[in-house]
């Protein structure tokens, strides 16, 4: 999360790690209004586990090219107002396979790791837009259907369509994607949704919380702060 013009920016990540830790979402937030700064401290599994899933993701790309579907990666588009314009102007096109587009909508802003194209009718034309996740984990948890979900709604916004289905990709030898119909998890991610934007929009002195260890903790950039005030305590 970061302010923009004055406006908070969430992404998928803030929306899965909210479900993660509540008290993550405060630390990020106060990062985000400047009252702090980010920890130095970086997990080493967390940056294998980023290596190897961004070589999932590319080998996925290459099995896709092989099957013979043209793929545009914008993954080198920095800037997210121009990565925005042209994944829009992509999905208009028809292109086959947009690898980490970014959309937006309001507050909220992401890059689904894939959208592939499919031939149902929208706002687009004869066709629209799925997404697909790459992770590397073969059971899927909930923050990945989170960020599964913002992605469709985001890609709605464009399309003028909900699609019916979102995939996770596991690195198995054909890819064989996993699907999870959106409609199954639409209300649940929208309280999800709901309660963190209540929070983000809350007086800072109201909300307390405390780090209370998770599963999430080990691969934590706050994990040594964290834990230190257990200790402490």
């Amino acid at each position: 999360m970061k302010v923009i013009s004055q406006q908070l920016r969430l992404s998928a990540t803030d929306h899965s790690n909210h479900l993660a830790c509540h008290h993550l979402s405060v630390l990020d937030l106060s990062v985000a209004k400047g009252a702090r700064k980010f920890p130095e401290w970086k997990s080493p599994d967390l940056e294998i586990i980023r290596q190897l899933g961004m070589e999932h993701e590319l080998a996925y790309l290459r099995y896709l090219e092989k099957l013979g579907f043209k793929v545009r990666d914008l993954r080198a588009m920095g800037n997210e107002e121009e990565a925005i314009v042209e994944t829009v102007k992509l999905m208009k096109q028809g292109t086959d396979i947009i690898a980490q587009g970014a959309l937006a909508k309001g507050r909220w802003f992401g890059r689904p790791d894939v959208l592939r194209k499919t031939p149902q009718k929208s706002g687009l034309g004869e066709w629209s837009y799925e997404v697909y996740d790459c992770k590397l984990a073969l059971e899927t948890k909930g923050t990945t259907i989170l960020q599964l979900s913002l992605y469709t709604e985001l890609v709605a916004e464009v399309q003028g369509h909900f699609p019916e289905w979102m995939y996770v990709v596991t690195p198995t030898e054909q890819f064989e994607p996993e699907p999870y119909r959106f409609a199954e998890y639409a209300a649940y991610c929208r309280y999800i949704k709901t309660r963190f934007e209540r929070l983000c929009d809350a007086p800072p002195d109201s909300v307390k919380t405390y780090p209370e260890p998770v599963p999430h903790c080990p691969i934590c950039r706050w994990f040594v702060e964290c834990d230190k005030k257990r200790r402490d305590d």
